[in-house]
C-alpha cells in the first residue's frame, strides 16, 4: 500500500510514501506520519490525505517507505481534507501548508541531529579545524544547531557532511515525539502496614477511591516523595495516561431563560427547515439573533450532530461563552490562539475523539476535525478579523460556506450590518435571508442625534451637547460608552516650522504616543521609541495633534473628576482572564463611563448603558479603500446599538461630514437605503460582490529594485491577463512597512473560475520568477492599505 503524504512546505505538490508493515498503526487518511525527506532523509511529520493500492508513472524502486504512523485516530476527518484543499486552491498555498497552519503545534514531532567526533584525525581546512576542536572541547554529542550556531561559516553544513563521510565524526537522530497531554495517577496496588503519618493518610485516601491523580494526592497533603515511597514498596503504582486538560472557567455567567418571540420562531423554523443551505441572519441590534441560532444549535445537538460557532475576536469570546453555557454546560470546546500548547493540543483532541458535541472559537477553528457536523455559525459576520493576514490567508467566512456544503449542513451567517457580499448574495438568492426587524425587548432603538463638529462649539473632542448628555446620564445612575477606534494618546506629533512628522523608521506611519507606557509606538509593527519634544531637524516645539481612547480617559476624568472611568482597549484587556472581569465588573455598575474601542462595540450588553457617543464617526471614511463607507456605516450602527439594551436610550454621533451618506443613513436606521446605494457604487467600480479581488504585494528593501520587479511583473502580466484586470504596479497606501517599500496592483477577476484558473498561474509563476523577492498572493482582501 503507498499513502500520498502532505508536507509542511511551500512547494505546491504531495509525496508518495510505502506503507511498511512495521508501523506503529494502520494507515488511514488524516492520521500522521513521520516520514524521511530530502537528500539527508531529515524526518518530517506529515499528514496522509489519500491511500493507493497502486501506483503508476513512479518507479517504486525510487519510493522511499513511512518511518512510522505513530497514533490510532486521524488528526483530520476526510471533508477537513477536502476543505483544505480548497483552501490551498484559493488562497495559493500548498496543501501541506494549510495543513499545518491549522494543526497545533503539540503534534508535530522533531528531529534533533547530534554529531560526534569519532576519531581524530589531522584535517586540513579552517573549518574542518573549527569543527573537530570544537567537539573535541565537548567531549560528547552536540546537537548540529549548536554547532552551526558556534562556528561561523556558509559550508558548516557542507563540511560536517564531508566530516561525516571520511568517518572523523559520527551522527545520531533523537526523535522527540511531542508529548500529548498525560497526567499521572496513583493507583492502590497492594494493602501492606505502613508508619509514616503521611503515608498512613495516603493509604487511607487510597482504601476508599482506589486511584486518584497524583495532582489530587498532593493537594490533600501528600508530598511527592511519599508518593514515591509508596511506589518503592510496591504499595500503588504510579500510571502515567492521557489527560485532556480543560479551558479555565471564567467569571462571566448567563444564566437567563429566554422564550423566543414570533419572529425569532418564524427564522429559527426557516433554518431548522433547511438542508444544505446559507443562512443570512440579520436585524436591529438587540433583536435576538443570538438566542435564534444557539436554540438551532441546541436543536441541531438534540439530534445527536455536532454545531461549529465562529467568533471574530478572542475578547467577544466570554460573554458569548457565558450564552453558550447556558444552553449547554460547561462541556463546550472553546479554540482560540490564547490558549497554552496543551490546550489547544486537548481541545483537538476532544474533536477528534467525540468529547463535546459544541465548538466555538475564532477563524482558526474553521479546520477543527469534528465529527457529525450539523450547524455552522458565523457570528459578527462582517467583521475584518475572519480574514488571516497569515500565509495560507484564508477568509474564515467563505471558507465556513465551503465547509457546509462539503458537510452537506446549514451554514448560519449573523449579522447587525451584514457585509455588502453577504448581503447581496442574500438578495440575489444566493443565500436565504432571515431579517429580525424589532428589539425582543420593544424598547425603542435610541435616538441618534448627529453633531456637526465643525459648527457646535466643544471643549477638545466633546461637544457641548455631549458633555450635557454625560452628566444628566450618569446623575441618573446610567452608563456612557464613549467610543474612539484609536488607541493610545496622541495620533501623530509635528513641527509647525518645517513640517516634520513623528515616523516610525521601518514603517511610513506616524508614530502614536502611549502615555501610559510613555512611548511613542508604531501601530504597524509595534516597535517603541522614546518620546521627543522637539524638532530633530529643526528644533521647534513640537505639537501633538489627534485623539486616543488614552487621551480620551484622561480628558473625561478631566471634565468628570467625580465619575468613575475605565478604558476598555486591547491594551487595557490583553489577558483574557481580565478582561472577562473588567467586561462583569461594568456589568455589575462598578463604572459610569466605558472609554472603548471596537472591543467596547460589539456582542456586550451592559444592563445599565443608555448612551453611547461615537466621537469621530466620519473619520475612518477618507481611508483610500473602497470599503471605507461599509466600514463607517457599520461602526455607527454596531456602536449606537449597545444602547438602551435594558432601557430607553440616546446615541450622538460627531461627524465633520453629517451629510455623508454611510453617517446619514446609520443615524436613521435606513440600512436598505446605504445598501442600495453601495451595491450601486460598487458595480459602477467593479468592486466585489461584482469581481473577485486579488491584491499583490511586493516589498524590497531599497526603490532602485522596483525597476527589475516592474520588468518581471509585465511577464506575469501576460500570463494572467485572460483571468484578471490588472492594473500597473504602483506604491501602496502604506508605502512602507519593518523597514521595506511596499508596491501593490489591485487585480480583478470576472467570476471565481477565472479567479481560481489566475491564481493556479500565480501560484506556479511566481516562485521562479520572483525568486530571492519577498510577496504576498491576497486573495479576498479585506484591506487595500
Amino acid at each position: 500500500m503507498f499513502a500520498e503524504v502532505a508536507l509542511n512546505i511551500p512547494l505546491d505538490r504531495t509525496f508518495i510514501y510505502r506503507v511498511p508493515e512495521t508501523v506503529s498503526s494502520k494507515p488511514e487518511v488524516g492520521k500522521r506520519v513521520i516520514v524521511p525527506f530530502g537528500r539527508s532523509d531529515f524526518l518530517k511529520t506529515g499528514i496522509i490525505v489519500s491511500l493507493k493500492e497502486k501506483i503508476e508513472d513512479i518507479n517504486e524502486a525510487y519510493i522511499k517507505e513511512i518511518f512510522d504512523i505513530p497514533d490510532n485516530f486521524s488528526l483530520f476527518t476526510e471533508n477537513n481534507i477536502k476543505l483544505a484543499r480548497e483552501i490551498a486552491k484559493r488562497y495559493a498555498s500548498s496543501l501541506g501548508e494549510v495543513l499545518f497552519f491549522f494543526l497545533p503545534s503539540g503534534f508535530v514531532i522533531e528531529e534533533t541531529s547530534y554529531i560526534y567526533l569519532k576519531r581524530e584525525e589531522h584535517v586540513k581546512g579552517k573549518i574542518e579545524k573549527q569543527i573537530v576542536d570544537y567537539l573535541k572541547k565537548k567531549k560528547g554529542k552536540v546537537k548540529l544547531i549548536s554547532l552551526s550556531r558556534a562556528i561561523k561559516g556558509k559550508s558548516v553544513y557542507s563540511t560536517v557532511k564531508n566530516l561525516i563521510r571520511k568517518g572523523i565524526i559520527g551522527k545520531e537522530e533523537d526523535i522527540t515525539y511531542t508529548l500529548l497531554p498525560t497526567q499521572k495517577f496513583a493507583v492502590l496496588n497492594e494493602i501492606k502496614p505502613v508508619k509514616g503519618k503521611k503515608e498512613i493518610k495516603a493509604l487511607e485516601i487510597l482504601k476508599t477511591v482506589k486511584e486518584l491523580p497524583v495532582k489530587e494526592l498532593k493537594e490533600k497533603g501528600i508530598p511527592y516523595d511519599t508518593i514515591k515511597r509508596l511506589s518503592a514498596k510496591g504499595i500503588i503504582k504510579i500510571e502515567e495516561r492521557e489527560h485532556l486538560v480543560n479551558v479555565k472557567k471564567q467569571a462571566l455567567t448567563d444564566n437567563r431563560k429566554i422564550v423566543l418571540t414570533a419572529d425569532q420562531k418564524k427564522a429559527l423554523k426557516e433554518i431548522m427547515a433547511g438542508k444544505n443551505e446559507t443562512f443570512l441572519l440579520y436585524g436591529v441590534t438587540g433583536s435576538g439573533k443570538m438566542e435564534v441560532y444557539l436554540h438551532a444549535a441546541l436543536e441541531t445537538v438534540k439530534k445527536g450532530k455536532s454545531v461549529l460557532i465562529l467568533v471574530p475576536e478572542l475578547l467577544l469570546t466570554p460573554e458569548l461563552r457565558a450564552r453558550v453555557e447556558s444552553y449547554f454546560g460547561e462541556n463546550i470546546v472553546v479554540f482560540h490562539s490564547k490558549l497554552s500548547k496543551k490546550e489547544l493540543v486537548s481541545q483537538w483532541l476532544k474533536a477528534v475523539k467525540g468529547k463535546s458535541k459544541v465548538f466555538m472559537g475564532t477563524r482558526m477553528s474553521l479546520m477543527l476535525p469534528i465529527k457529525d457536523l450539523g450547524l455552522i455559525i458565523v457570528d459578527e459576520e462582517q467583521d475584518t478579523s475572519y480574514k488571516e493576514q497569515q500565509k495560507p490567508l484564508y477568509h474564515a467566512r467563505e471558507m465556513a460556506v465551503k465547509r457546509g456544503n462539503i458537510e452537506k449542513c446549514p451554514v448560519i451567517l449573523v449579522s447587525a450590518t451584514p457585509s455588502v457580499e453577504s448581503y447581496y448574495r442574500a438578495s440575489i438568492g444566493k443565500y436565504k435571508a432571515l431579517e429580525l426587524k424589532k428589539r425582543v425587548s420593544n424598547i425603542p432603538l435610541p435616538y441618534i442625534k448627529v453633531v456637526d463638529l465643525k459648527e457646535e462649539k466643544r471643549v477638545g473632542i466633546f461637544s457641548e451637547s455631549l458633555i450635557s448628555a454625560i452628566k444628566n446620564t450618569v446623575k441618573k445612575g446610567e452608563q456612557v460608552l464613549l467610543f474612539i477606534n484609536r488607541r493610545g494618546f496622541f495620533s501623530s506629533g509635528f513641527c509647525p516650522k518645517c513640517g516634520f512628522m513623528a515616523e516610525c523608521e521601518d514603517c511610513a506611519v506616524p508614530l502614536v504616543y502611549h502615555k501610559n507606557l510613555n512611548k511613542l509606538i508604531c501601530h504597524i509593527c509595534g516597535k517603541k521609541y522614546n518620546p521627543i519634544y522637539r524638532c530633530p531637524e529643526c528644533g521647534t516645539k513640537l505639537e501633538f495633534k489627534g485623539y486616543g481612547t488614552e487621551r480620551v480617559e484622561e480628558e473625561v476624568k478631566v471634565l468628570f473628576p467625580e465619575f468613575r472611568t475605565v478604558r476598555l482597549d486591547q491594551d487595557s484587556v490583553r489577558n483574557p482572564t481580565k478582561g472577562a472581569k473588567l467586561i462583569a465588573d461594568i456589568k455589575n455598575g462598578k463604572y459610569d463611563i466605558i472609554v472603548g474601542t471596537q472591543i467596547a462595540s460589539k456582542g456586550h450588553n451592559f444592563p445599565k448603558l443608555t448612551l453611547v457617543a461615537v466621537l469621530m464617526a466620519d473619520t475612518g471614511y477618507l481611508l483610500p479603500d473602497f470599503r471605507s463607507a461599509e466600514r463607517t456605516f457599520q461602526t455607527i450602527v454596531h456602536t449606537t446599538g449597545r444602547a438602551g439594551r435594558f432601557k430607553p436610550g440616546a446615541a450622538i454621533v460627531q461627524a465633520f461630514d453629517p451629510e455623508n451618506p454611510a453617517v446619514k443613513y446609520a443615524a436613521e436606521y435606513k440600512f436598505d437605503l446605504f445598501y442600495k446605494e453601495e451595491i450601486e457604487a460598487r458595480e459602477i467600480f467593479n468592486y466585489p460582490p461584482f469581481s473577485y479581488p486579488v491584491v499583490l504585494e511586493f516589498q524590497i528593501e531599497k526603490t532602485s529594485k522596483f525597476t527589475k520587479i516592474e520588468e518581471k511583473f509585465n511577464i506575469l502580466k501576460e500570463k494572467i491577463k485572460p483571468y484578471f484586470n490588472v492594473p500597473p504596479l504602483n506604491p501602496a497606501p502604506i508605502p512602507k512597512i519593518s523597514g521595506r517599500y511596499r508596491f501593490i496592483t489591485f487585480m480583478r477577476a470576472a467570476n471565481e473560475n477565472d479567479l481560481l484558473k489566475g491564481v493556479d498561474i500565480l501560484k506556479n509563476e511566481m516562485p521562479t520568477l520572483f525568486r530571492g523577492i519577498r510577496y504576498r498572493i491576497d486573495v479576498d482582501p479585506v484591506y487595500l492599505l
